[in-house]
């Protein structure tokens, strides 16, 4: 028997667990079997996102700062900038063998950026799960 309910459900959000019950219904000399399949849907845990925060930096100082997932059901598929935007000079990208983001280079403008990393993770047997993060990182001149 198949025991995820991926075939019959398909939100991401939730993991689940397939049951079967099998009851025999006697009416008199007849006697019926009834078969039921359920499934119980719990929710998953929210992706959790490390560091928490990320260290301040200056302009012209080289930065590499790994973005860590934990919660994941299946591997991260990848980490992109979905609100926002990173500091002139950096870029976000996944290290495909560590499975982390890498935030990496030299930025070029000081300020106080504000952006969103968002996260995807591979769905087989359970449905991908998705997460986002926050993240306010401050250039100093």
């Amino acid at each position: 028997m198949n025991t995820n309910c991926s075939d019959h459900f398909s939100r991401p959000s939730l993991a689940n667990k397939l049951h079967k019950n099998n009851f025999l219904l006697i009416l008199g000399s007849l006697a019926i079997f009834l078969s039921t399949t359920f499934c119980i849907l719990t929710p998953r845990p929210a992706l959790q996102f490390k560091p928490d925060t990320l260290p301040q930096i200056r302009v012209g100082q080289p930065y590499l700062v790994d973005i860590l997932v934990a919660g994941n059901v299946t591997p991260v598929g990848d980490y992109s900038v979905s609100d926002g935007a990173l500091p002139p000079g950096l870029t976000l990208v996944m290290d495909q063998n560590l499975r982390v983001g890498r935030i990496s280079g030299l930025p070029t403008q000081s300020g106080t950026y504000k952006f969103t990393v968002s996260v995807w993770c591979l769905g087989t047997n359970v449905n991908g799960q998705t997460g986002d993060k926050q993240y306010t990182l401050v250039v100093s001149p």
